[in-house]
C-alpha cells in the first residue's frame, strides 16, 4: 500500500513534487502552458491540487518516458487525457483464468470509485477459495497489478487503498480468529521507512496456524522498537517484510543494526523483494532470507529446536 494518503483538501505544489518525481517548477510550467491541471485556492490562499491532477501528472510523466512529447500529450487535452488514463488494456495473465473477468471488474471498480463492488468481490473470493488461495492466487497478484498501474498513471491513491485496505481489513479479521494459549512468540514488522503492510499481515497468519503466538508490530518498525519489544517478550524470531528496494549503502546500514541489536537474542528472517538482491550477505550475515510468502510455513517452531535462541 502507498504510503501516500489521499487528501481530500488537495495536494499543495511541494507535496505533488514529492510524490509525482517531478520537480515544482516542471509542474508550474506544465500547469501554466498546457492547462493539464486544474488547482483551486484554499482559503488560506493557496493553490492546492486535486487527487486527479495527481493522477495526471503520474500518467502524463510515463507516456513521456514511453516517448511521446510534452507537446503531443498537449494537444489531446485534460479531458482525453483523464478519459485514457483511466481505460486501456489489463494484463491480467497472472491470474488463474476462471476469476479473470471479476479481477477486471475489481480494478474496474477501483477506477471508477466503487467502493462497495471492490468489497463485495474481494470477500467473494474469500468465501469461494478459502483466504490462503485467495491471497495466493489473488489479492497478491492484484496489489502487483494495482501497483504498476500507480505507476502508469492508470489508477489513483483513493482506486489503490479501496483495494488494498479491503485486503488488509480481511486479513485482520482472519487474524483475531487465530487464537491460541502457550506458544512461542514471534514478531513480524516492515522493516524501517517501509509501509507495504499486506504481506507481513499475511505472514502473521501464517506464523500462527504454524504454531506461533505472533504479534505484528506495523509499518515502519525502528530496529530499537522491535528489540525492546523482542525482550520484552523472549521472542524466538524476528519477521522482517523487505518490499521496499534500497540502495547497498542503505541496506548494508540497516542489516548491520539488525546484527547488532537484534541476532544476539533471536532468530531474523527477511522476506520480500526489497531482500532479493542482498541474499547471500544476508546469509553471512546470519540472517535467512525467504522469497516466497508460502515459505513462511517452513518457519516452524520445531524448525528453531537446534537454534542458538531455543
Amino acid at each position: 500500500m502507498s504510503k501516500f494518503q489521499c487528501n481530500p483538501s488537495g495536494f499543495g505544489i511541494k507535496h505533488l513534487s514529492e510524490i509525482t518525481g517531478l520537480s515544482a517548477h516542471v509542474i508550474r510550467k506544465w500547469d501554466q502552458r498546457y492547462n493539464f491541471l486544474s488547482p483551486y485556492r484554499a482559503e488560506n490562499g493557496y493553490r492546492l491540487f486535486t487527487p486527479i491532477d495527481l493522477q495526471l501528472l503520474i500518467f502524463i510523466k510515463s507516456q513521456v518516458a514511453l516517448g511521446n512529447t510534452i507537446g503531443q500529450l498537449a494537444l489531446r487535452g485534460r479531458e482525453a487525457l483523464i478519459a485514457e488514463m483511466n481505460s486501456g488494456p489489463l494484463d491480467l495473465s497472472v491470474f488463474p483464468v476462471e476469476v479473470q473477468s471479476q479481477v477486471a471488474e475489481i480494478l474496474d471498480a477501483a477506477r471508477k470509485g466503487n467502493q462497495a463492488a471492490v468489497e463485495y468481490t474481494l470477500y467473494l473470493f474469500v468465501q469461494h477459495y478459502g483466504i490462503d488461495r485467495a491471497l495466493i492466487d489473488i489479492f497478491f497478484p492484484i496489489l502487483r497489478t494495482i501497483g504498476d498501474l500507480w505507476h502508469q498513471g492508470r489508477i489513483g491513491i483513493p482506486g489503490e487503498q479501496s483495494v488494498s485496505q479491503t485486503i488488509r481489513r480481511v486479513l485482520a479479521e482472519d487474524i483475531l480468529l487465530q487464537k491460541g494459549a502457550e506458544k512461542p512468540q514471534a514478531l513480524i514488522a516492515c522493516m524501517p521507512n517501509d509501509y507495504h503492510e499486506i504481506g507481513a499481515m499475511a505472514a502473521l497468519r501464517l506464523l500462527q496456524k504454524c504454531g506461533w503466538k505472533a504479534l505484528y508490530l506495523g509499518a515502519d518498525s525502528s530496529i530499537e522498537i522491535v528489540r525492546l519489544a523482542c525482550t520484552r517478550r523472549q521472542a524466538q524470531l524476528v519477521l522482517f517484510s523487505c518490499v521496499v528496494e534500497r540502495s547497498p549503502e542503505e541496506m548494508k546500514a540497516l542489516i548491520d543494526n539488525i546484527v547488532k541489536h537484534l541476532l544476539p537474542i533471536t532468530n531474523v528472517v527477511i522476506g520480500g523483494q526489497g531482500g532479493l538482491l542482498y541474499i547471500d550477505w544476508l546469509e553471512r550475515k546470519g540472517i535467512r532470507y525467504i522469497g516466497k510468502l508460502e515459505a513462511v510455513k517452513e518457519l516452524h517452531p520445531r524448525s528453531l529446536e537446534h537454534s542458538r535462541i531455543a
